[in-house]
């Protein structure tokens, strides 16, 4: 079994009191990152997703989450805990003791989530079946020991077949409940064409399976097969996701009639989403990316278009006539007017969908991230959605 332990930023959530010291394991697909844990302010409530099995090759992440622990006279505290998997048959497959639950500033009843993750998956060779978890974790202030115990079933990938319905719900619901075998799945039965009518990729949808493909490497031996086997247009989808990714050497030696639009892909230019942004592309790649990874990084980036707002009024001057488009200044000036307001427009829609999303633009007007102008301009669209979903008329 391989793991990964990285050390993770520490956030507090409300949880209910108690006095014995105890503990839940989360085994979770959602990032090690815990975008979803720490970048969510005091009075939201993150978001748990458990997973009960996974593919083999498919990493999760196994994640104690304390509670009613002590503390000493300056607020601190100190957890260690021990992990052991158990495969089917009971024997050993992975150990590790002393890991990190939390030492330093803590401040009870709220939850602890563990600095140290373990992230997992099974070998190749470990049989499919059901693994169980044990973690004994030990609470040093309070002399207390607590142990806990929860079950994850490898199983056979399996490619499901998705209604419409699903593949396009599977995008809203991916930032929390991620599954790559799912979006796999989309990938592959979607029937629109991920180019438009000028040949170029079709950035909020082909990013986003780029981003979950390029994350979970142990959807490539399907990505390869599903190519083999393939229809023309899925073939063509998956050239075009290696070609982004940069991994075109993984695919067989391509038919005669793939070569033109290899080299057209490869010739096309990929915009930077994290350049200074100055087109709808960019936008369409970051929100790509916040439902590929669940992570804040892309909704940082995104709300600095806002400061964009300096252009607002230019086109309805060009629309009333006194301002010529064919100006290049002009029309320069026109599209970032454009993107500014499909900014607003995208982030009003998705906050009102994406239950992780209005946390996260909070946590970046906390912080105040931003320049005045976008500042501003995030708070006032959090403010209308705020009044809007408890019924308040502006």
């Amino acid at each position: 079994m391989k793991k990964i332990i990285p050390a993770l930023i520490l956030f507090l959530a409300l949880s209910a009191s108690g006095e014995a010291f105890d503990f839940m394991i989360a085994p979770t697909r959602q990032a090690a990152s815990m975008d979803w844990w720490y970048a969510v302010p005091e009075g939201f409530t993150p978001q748990i997703n458990l997973v009960s099995s996974v593919a083999k090759g498919e990493y999760f992440n196994v994640i104690p989450f304390f509670k009613n622990y002590g503390t000493t006279s300056n607020g601190h505290t100190h957890i260690t805990y021990d992990i052991e998997v158990l495969r089917p048959d009971g024997s050993i497959d992975e150990s590790l003791k002393h890991c990190d639950g939390h030492k330093g500033a803590a401040s009870p009843p709220n939850l602890l989530a563990a600095r140290a993750v373990m992230r997992l998956c099974f070998d190749p060779e470990d049989p499919y079946g059901e693994y169980t978890i044990n973690i004994t974790a030990v609470d040093h202030v309070s002399s207390q020991t607590n142990r806990q115990t929860v079950v994850i079933e490898q199983k056979e990938f399996i490619l499901k077949t998705l209604t419409t319905e699903e593949r396009d719900d599977l995008f809203s619901s991916y930032p929390t409940t991620p599954n790559p075998s799912l979006a796999l799945a989309s990938f592959l039965q979607t029937e629109h064409s991920f180019i438009d009518e000028d040949g170029n990729p079709l950035w909020s949808a082909i990013w986003f399976f780029k981003t979950v493909f390029e994350n979970n490497d142990f959807l490539t031996p399907h990505l390869l097969k599903a190519f083999a086997d393939g229809t023309p247009k899925q073939q063509k989808d998956i050239i075009l996701v290696f070609i982004l990714m940069d991994r075109t050497a993984d695919l067989p030696t391509l038919p005669s009639n793939f070569k033109g639009f290899e080299q057209a892909m490869k010739a096309g230019r990929t915009p930077n989403p994290y350049a200074e942004i100055t087109t709808g592309s960019q936008l369409d790649m970051l929100w790509a990316e916040y439902f590929a990874t669940g992570r804040i990084q892309p909704i940082r980036q995104l709300t600095s278009s806002l400061n964009l707002i300096k252009h607002q009024g230019i086109l309805d001057q060009i629309k009333a006539g006194e301002l010529n488009i064919e100006d290049p200044e002009i029309f320069r000036i026109g599209r970032l007017e454009a993107v500014f307001q499909s900014a607003l427009w995208s982030l009003r829609s998705n906050c009102e969908q994406s239950p992780l999303l209005f946390p996260y633009c909070v946590n970046i007007l906390d912080a105040e991230e931003l320049e005045g102008s976008a500042q501003r301009v995030l708070a006032m669209l959090l403010q209308s959605i705020a009044e809007k979903q408890k019924g308040v008329t502006p």
